[in-house]
């Protein structure tokens, strides 16, 4: 789905926009409403240096209402393939990959379905119940029984304390 051929890449700086398709978070049951990937390549003999960026609009369900919301998201990965690669790097903001010699596509389906889960919120909560710096409001501060500050007993333990007498 999201891939470039390798011979297409010119041997200099390059920049490349990919949509993302709607139904590429089918599986996480995420609606994509849009998506864009923005690659800036440079490629050299031995080296692709691959400096990518998504924006995403998705649309989530509030965990506290249950209703829909849109959350804009945005994610920079850093990408390197070099050949002759023994060991794969992954990190959270790049990784390094191995290049085979005669390697026709490069995909990127992986990586971007992992920014994107990557850059969701923990606790997903519809926008109205967040204060101005996006901590979540109490919604219900209520007390229930009487507001006795005076350390009152209960008779109860009174006739609890006769049985035991």
């Amino acid at each position: 789905m999201l891939n470039l051929k390798t011979y297409q890449i010119p041997l200099s700086k390059s920049n490349w926009t990919l949509t993302i398709p709607q139904d590429f978070l089918e599986s996480e049951k995420i609606v994509l409403l849009k998506g864009i990937l923005s690659l800036d390549i440079n490629r050299s003999d031995h080296m692709i240096h691959i400096k990518s960026m998504v924006t995403s609009s998705l649309e989530l369900q509030c965990d506290r209402s249950l209703d829909t919301y849109i959350y804009e998201s945005q994610c920079n990965l850093e990408i390197i393939y070099k050949e002759g690669l023994k060991e794969e790097k992954i990190d959270l903001h790049s990784s390094i990959k191995k290049l085979e010699k005669h390697q026709q596509i490069i995909e990127f389906d992986q990586e971007v379905r992992d920014m994107l889960l990557l850059s969701l919120p923990i606790k997903r909560i519809h926008p109205r119940y967040l204060d101005d710096y996006g901590n979540p409001k109490e919604l219900l501060n209520v007390q229930f029984g009487t507001n006795n500050t005076e350390n009152s007993i209960d008779p109860r333990w009174y006739a609890l304390k006769n049985i035991k007498n």
